[in-house]
């Protein structure tokens, strides 16, 4: 009987020394689990920034490539202005200017209300469309001042050409749309047609 309390005693000692021994691995293996999980946390947190930036790149990168399209065609429109007057109805006349410059301005706008977009990049974006808003301003000055320079030179010589001026003037008036910087008012074309013919 004592030899099977001795046994008993001493297969209780040995669990007991076993636990000692389990506790502290299972504690460094729950420590050890618990960094694994805060760096997996960490990746995921930055695989989501890194594509979140990728994103907002490509959105830059498509924002500039439709800022170079919309410089290309001002700078063609620059070009004709040097053209004949009898072109220059057709060269103003032109709707998909004012198109492209609007949704250039609502894009700019959906980049600028996102804060955390810090680059930099805004400021070359606003400083890029101010330019192209500034060129469109010389490009309509210039085509007022080639307009009243034809009514000026030809009013006398041929009555007719009043008339063209009108519609030359029309289409001048249609550009001023394409920049919130041009001139506040259009000249009225019947009160000087008007005042030419008499």
């Amino acid at each position: 009987m004592q030899n099977d309390l001795d046994h008993s005693h001493e297969e209780n000692e040995r669990m007991q020394n076993s636990m000692n021994q389990i506790t502290p691995l299972a504690n460094q293996l729950n420590g050890l689990n618990n960094k694994l999980i805060s760096q997996i946390t960490c990746e995921r947190k930055s695989h989501a920034d890194l594509n979140a930036k990728q994103l907002k790149e490509i959105e830059s990168l498509k924002f500039m490539t439709k800022i170079n399209e919309l410089e290309v065609e001002l700078e063609q429109i620059a070009q004709k202005v040097l053209l004949k007057d009898s072109d220059t109805n057709q060269l103003c006349s032109n709707p998909s200017f004012e198109i492209k410059a609007k949704e250039l301005e609502n894009e700019l706008e959906k980049v600028t209300q996102n804060s955390s977009f810090k680059d930099g990049l805004i400021f070359c974006l606003r400083s890029r469309v101010s330019n192209l808003k500034d060129e469109l301003d010389q490009i309509i000055s210039q085509l007022h001042q080639s307009i009243n320079d034809s009514k000026i030179g030809n009013a006398e010589a041929d009555p007719v050409s009043s008339s063209n001026d009108y519609k030359r003037g029309e289409a001048v008036e249609e550009v001023s749309h394409f920049s919130s910087h041009c001139l506040e008012s259009e000249p009225d074309e019947r009160k000087v047609k008007d005042e030419i013919g008499t």
